[in-house]
């Protein structure tokens, strides 16, 4: 009898995480915000010796459970100061209890960024991986830098937080100095974002 019920029973399917409102954000000291900057916060903004990146990305990268793809040819290249600054601030988006473990970062080459630099990356992963050996999944963080070599065709910056599309203006989590907007809330899979971001991938694999 028992085998007979537990085989009329359906699953109920798996709900859908709640998708983000779309919105637009502006850079700013306190870590943005959705109204244009006054020309006084612009300004002391442009003069820092260290933009604030992005609030709600930072947190949106550190939640997410699948994937984090970035596209910027400068996310690894300030505008000022050390490359070794930045990566550090992106290496802090991924905390050691990331759920997400599909880390791609596609930018393109600096004579300034060392091997031992990118080497960072697969470093954090591995502590990542350590701290909790119960994942179902082994985070890995990739860095490729053909962007400009064989995608010479992408102008804008954008990332793809599990299905979330974020558009940037500057750079890849707001970290540009000058007035910029980023936009977000955006189904990655119906604007095709997904599909392209893995064409411009592998395009340098393909070669």
């Amino acid at each position: 009898m028992i085998s007979k019920l537990s085989s009329r029973v359906s699953l109920a399917p798996e709900a859908e995480r709640p998708f983000p409102n779309k919105e637009i954000l502006w850079g700013s000291q306190e870590g943005g915000q959705s109204l244009f900057p006054t020309t006084a916060a612009a300004y002391e903004r442009k003069y820092s010796s260290d933009a604030v990146p992005l609030e709600k990305f930072c947190h949106a990268v550190a939640n997410a459970q699948e994937r984090v793809w970035m596209v910027d040819e400068y996310l690894l290249m300030p505008d000022r100061g050390n490359p070794v600054e930045r990566i550090d601030k992106i290496l802090e988006w991924l905390p050691l209890w990331l759920d997400a473990s599909d880390i791609r970062l596609l930018t393109k080459p600096h004579q300034e960024i060392s091997k031992d630099d990118l080497r960072r990356f697969y470093n954090h992963a591995m502590a990542i991986n350590s701290h909790d050996v119960r994942r179902t999944k082994e985070c890995r963080i990739e860095v490729r830098m053909h962007l400009t070599k064989d995608c010479d065709f992408v102008h804008d910056r954008f990332a793809i937080i599990d299905d979330e599309l974020w558009h940037f203006g500057g750079t890849v989590g707001g970290f540009h100095s000058k007035v910029s907007a980023t936009s977000r809330g955006w189904r990655a899979e119906d604007h095709g974002a997904i599909r392209f971001f893995e064409e411009i991938w592998d395009a340098g694999v393909r070669k």
